[in-house]
């Protein structure tokens, strides 16, 4: 009898550890350890933001306190991201706020290769007194493109990337 019930054992802890490795196995199979990589869709882009023009009591600091809307300022946007490159100007409006769309050999697959910033105060009557760039949020040297949303325009996909705000000083005295 003891023979019996050893045989009895055994037989029941290999089926145990058939059934295991089946289910296991079923499981694996079922729900792989890494989902399959999602597919990055390019976008074309497009580029937001604003220049202001700061105040006297304020040249020299990173800040807009008292700074008003400039409009007439051209804001550049240059890409290296082919071999001939991208670069395109706009201007801001009576708000101080651009909007450009890139050509559409520029997608979001190397916008991290361009750079904004704004060029010249443009023949407003404030730029009578603005016209030294600041460096408030790169726009001596270019900022980065930062994402903030996707669009739709004229049934084609844009990201919107927003840079700035810019601003230039007056040339003042201390």
């Amino acid at each position: 009898m003891g023979t019996s019930v050893i045989k009895a054992l055994k037989y029941l802890l290999f089926f145990n550890i058939s059934l295991t490795f089946i289910y296991t196995n079923e499981v694996s199979s079922a729900s792989p350890l890494t989902p399959p990589a999602a597919k990055m869709s390019r976008k074309l882009v497009a580029v937001q933001g604003m220049v202001y023009c700061k105040s006297c009591k304020y040249s020299g600091i990173d800040t807009l306190l008292e700074a008003s809307p400039l409009q007439g300022a051209t804001v550049k946007l240059a890409c290296n991201n082919t071999k001939r490159g991208v670069t395109m100007e706009t201007k801001t409006d009576k708000n101080g706020y651009f909007f450009m769309l890139a050509p559409n050999k520029l997608t979001t697959y190397a916008f991290h290769t361009c750079r904004a910033w704004p060029t010249n105060p443009g023949p407003s009557p404030t730029t009578v007194t603005c016209t030294v760039p600041s460096q408030l949020n790169n726009g001596t040297t270019g900022a980065m493109l930062k994402p903030s949303k996707s669009i739709n325009i004229a049934k084609h996909d844009y990201v919107l990337f927003s840079v700035g705000p810019f601003a230039f000083e007056p040339a003042c005295t201390r």
